[in-house]
């Protein structure tokens, strides 16, 4: 927007705008955000300033701008999602093992260049002006202030996890400053710097919001992010006794702590106690939980404002309306092959009464899904994380053996459910999604008790995670994981499972690989499930194949570089001070 046209919106806003302060909702979302084109102008009045912060708000990682490239999943880099087809990042980049730090940066599971710097940029700009605002109180703008704070801290918790210490940036800068020297931070001293954005914005931040401000920030936000930025830094990652992947950034601390201490364990623990504490003192946010499982998970991820997501962001005001409004509808490219749901995550999904599922059961192997009466069989998140054959879709029953609707042929890429299944996340039965209001839930309540749960078993009070990790089941209705029935070792994983039932499709399981140094996992041959049916889907034979895509990383392709991202080679070029990670 340049300055005639900047002046214009200010100018009309004047007259479309009334007196009363613009609340957080869908109608000022949908507003112009402002820009620092014109400082003075946009500084000069609270709305103008009000839609600056907006502009910083829309600089947040999300669903839809936060993926790979060709609208392709992260979850198509861990065991829970395969992409079939033969264009995008994922197969021709990370599934060959072709990625290197010349690649274009929308192609990385992280843009360097364009994915946090532009927010925090814009974050200083509004922090460095808004003081000079004439129609707002102290209070307002120490408020706005530490909202553009907890919003560069997302920023660089993201680049933290992605590429281990980074450069900081204390204050925005112009055309002709001296850029010379960007050099990393450490991790320590990575994690200071975020931690103490967290904490200086949850001093200002109210606790929670009104209706009419979902979507802000919270102290309940900066408080939640506190605690999964200290224990991502806590897992072995960063805190082990030696790094994942030798050379000068890992000799310079800059990819992790330089040893392992189980202080760091503490502090995540001392962080959710935190959040826990003050949860108790002052409420505001609880599980959704009204008695239906299934509709309340579905709720928990979906709906505003339902008082269980604690971040939220949202790079469009609703979700599309079909295939090609605004640019190519995200969910369409499902039907290509991106969001082939393995057998691997299906199966982690447990039977009802909370046993185990097992293919060489024979009653769980005829009835996989639904009992002879058409009744679910499995978790309920099963069904909402993802579309199953014989659920409800589309005012009939999903067809998903070959040759029915939903799997018309049994080639294995190039199709919607080229594995047996797909995504139902947020694409739920299909297209039912369009036109709703969009958001995506950064973070929610069930990662602070499973985190919680996770850091408690690490720092040897296992007896009390049991009660967290539990929490997340019982909304479901899933039976309690009995207190003290697994080693530490053993609960690790069922928590790290948990976490992934919950949270799939959310972006979290990567995170969770990475920082536990999964290799075993990242190297799985994953598998698919083909359905046959000889009297057109009254009954069903189920035979398990390989999923044919392989990736570079099953057996010997392995390296630990793919932990974090490489740097952009034009980065590095620019002799700025900037170190490479290991491997690339």
């Amino acid at each position: 927007m340049d300055k005639f046209k900047l002046a214009f919106f200010i100018v009309l806003s004047s007259f479309v705008i009334s007196c009363e302060d613009l609340r957080f909702g869908d109608a000022f979302l949908e507003k112009p955000a402002g820009n620092e084109d014109n400082l003075d102008s946009v500084f000069a009045r609270k709305v103008n300033a009000e839609q600056a912060l907006v502009a910083v708000y829309a600089t947040l990682p999300d669903f839809y701008s936060g993926q790979l490239s060709g609208n392709e999943f992260l979850e198509s880099l861990t065991d829970l999602n395969n992409t079939s087809r033969d264009a995008g990042a994922v197969p021709k980049l990370y599934y060959s093992g072709q990625l290197t730090s010349s690649a274009a940066q929308g192609q990385l599971r992280f843009n360097y260049t364009s994915g946090g710097w532009p927010g925090i940029r814009k974050a200083w700009i509004f922090i460095e002006n808004v003081d000079r605002v004439p129609d707002m109180t102290v209070e307002e703008k120490n408020i706005r202030k530490a909202e553009a704070k907890l919003i560069m801290a997302i920023h660089y918790f993201d680049m933290l996890r992605s590429f281990g210490g980074i450069p900081w940036v204390g204050r925005s800068y112009k055309p002709g400053d001296d850029m010379s020297d960007f050099h990393r931070m450490t991790v320590e001293e990575t994690v200071g710097k975020i931690t103490g954005l967290l904490d200086e914005a949850a001093y200002y931040l109210p606790w929670t919001t009104s209706s009419l401000d979902d979507g802000r920030m919270t102290k309940a936000a900066a408080m939640a992010l506190k605690v999964r930025v200290l224990l991502f830094v806590a897992s072995p990652l960063f805190n082990d006794d030696t790094p994942y992947m030798s050379g000068q950034a890992a000799d310079e601390l800059l990819v992790w702590y330089g040893n392992k201490d189980n202080r760091r364990w503490q502090d995540a623990v001392d962080a959710a106690e935190a959040f826990l504490e003050e949860l108790k003192l002052r409420g505001g946010y609880a599980l959704v939980d009204t008695g239906n499982p299934r509709e309340d998970f579905r709720k928990a991820y979906f709906n505003r404002g339902n008082g269980e997501v604690l971040i939220s962001t949202r790079a469009r005001a609703k979700y599309p309306k079909g295939k090609n409004d605004d640019e190519a509808f995200f969910f369409a490219t499902n039907d290509f092959g991106n969001a082939n749901t393995t057998l691997d995550y299906v199966d982690m999904f447990q039977m009802s009464n909370g046993d185990e599922f097992d293919w060489n059961n024979p009653a769980h192997a005829s009835y996989p899904f639904f009992d002879v009466n058409g009744d679910p069989v499995r978790d309920p998140r099963l069904y909402e994380s993802v579309t199953v054959n014989g659920d409800d879709y589309q005012g009939r029953k999903a067809a998903l053996w070959i040759g029915g609707v939903d799997r018309p042929t049994d080639a294995k890429t190039k199709t919607l459910a080229a594995s047996g299944f797909c995504m139902r996340k947020f694409r739920q039965d299909i297209y039912s999604a369009a036109g709703k209001f969009y958001s995506f839930p950064y973070l929610r309540l069930p990662e602070i008790y499973l985190s919680y749960a996770e850091a408690l078993n690490e720092c040897g009070r296992s007896e009390e995670a049991y009660e967290y990790l539990n929490k997340v089941r019982r909304r479901v209705r899933m039976p309690d994981i009995e207190e003290n029935s697994l080693t530490k070792e053993e609960l690790r994983e069922a928590i790290l499972r948990e976490r992934a039932l919950e949270f799939g499709y959310e972006e979290v399981r990567f995170y969770d690989l990475v920082r536990w140094k999964r290799e075993d996992i990242f190297k799985k041959k994953l598998r698919g499930l083909d359905i046959v049916s000889k009297d057109k889907g009254k009954t069903f034979e189920y035979r398990q194949f390989e999923i044919p895509v392989a990736r570079c990383w099953q057996g010997a392709g392995w390296s630990p570089k793919w932990y974090l991202c490489p740097f952009p080679i034009s980065e590095i070029n620019k002799k700025h001070g900037l170190i490479q990670n290991p491997g690339w």
